[in-house]
């Protein structure tokens, strides 16, 4: 017959017993919350360290692509380690070149004109003149049209700017520093943009300079053979010239001294603009170099 606890009959508890069972299911809830804590801690750093591994490589990306926008310069002003004036302008250098070529060419129409009808009292016609005179009145025909006033100089406006991309920069300012562990490749990174924002406005300056010079040099070289194509014209069907003409071509002799020494200052400040730009774009070239050295040093530290 099985023991039974009748009613009344006082039941014998070991509490010592009973008080270490809860102690052991206390210390087992607090080291199963541990656990949990812990591989979850574990699976966030994880996470962290993958996320932080990523930007990385995005950053050294973006740094590649940077580098290539050096292409962008080059294409018009040569390769950036040729910097020294006054033979730093690459490409650029043949429109000042084909301007000057082109204003000789007008300064000996009008010196011409000046040795047959200003010099002397009487006209002296020059075959060799003449002959200058028909060339130039056929390139007026054809001329003015979209390569400028004259037959062999072709304005083209630069378009230097490279496309900087900043979008993980971006990314990475609006997170915070504290994204970067080591602080030190953040700011190599960093000196790498400010960089980037340097060159974009130095670019812009050598643009705006050019462009807006030439532009206006280039309406007035086409005012001025216009004139001087009236004149010409006058003298190959008259033979002679009016008053009118020989004062007409005394200012356009001076308006082609002032177009002259408009494009040589126009060059010389190009010269020195394009000087300090291509020094700027080789620190950038440098200070990539060793934000991509950084960088795969901090991947290696991540991947061991």
């Amino acid at each position: 017959m099985t023991d039974e606890a009748s009613p009344g009959k006082k039941v014998d508890v070991n509490w010592a017993e009973l008080a270490l069972d809860k102690v052991v299911d206390f210390i087992l809830i607090f080291v199963g919350l541990y656990a949990a804590m812990s591989v979850e801690r574990c699976q966030a750093d994880h996470a962290e360290r993958d996320e932080y591994a990523d930007l990385l490589k995005d950053f050294g990306l973006e740094l590649d692509a940077n580098l290539a926008q050096e292409k962008s310069i080059e294409k018009d002003l040569g390769a950036i380690d040729q910097s020294t004036p006054p033979n730093n302008l690459g490409p650029m250098a043949k429109t000042f070149t084909d301007f000057f070529a082109d204003l000789e060419h007008d300064d000996t129409l009008v010196g011409c004109l000046h040795a047959e009808f200003l010099r002397d009292k009487h006209a002296v016609h020059t075959p060799a003149c003449h002959a200058a005179y028909g060339m130039f009145r056929e390139e007026h025909k054809k001329a003015p049209g979209a390569h400028g006033p004259r037959a062999g100089f072709a304005f083209r406006p630069a378009v230097l700017t490279p496309f900087y991309r900043y979008e993980v920069w971006q990314m990475y300012l609006a997170g915070g520093i504290k994204v970067f562990k080591n602080k030190d490749v953040a700011i190599k990174i960093g000196e790498v943009y400010n960089n980037a924002h340097l060159v974009e406005r130095q670019v812009a300056e050598i643009e705006k300079t050019y462009n807006d010079v030439f532009m206006r040099q280039t309406g007035r070289s086409l005012a001025t053979d216009a004139e001087l194509a009236e004149i010409i014209d006058d003298e190959e069907e008259d033979g002679v010239l009016s008053v009118e003409d020989r004062r007409q071509l005394v200012d356009i002799d001076e308006a082609l001294k002032d177009e002259r020494f408009a494009v040589v200052e126009l060059q010389g400040v190009i010269v020195l603009q394009v000087e300090r730009l291509k020094a700027t774009v080789l620190a950038m070239r440098r200070e990539i170099e060793v934000a991509k050295a950084a960088i795969a040093e901090e991947s290696a530290k991540l991947a061991r």
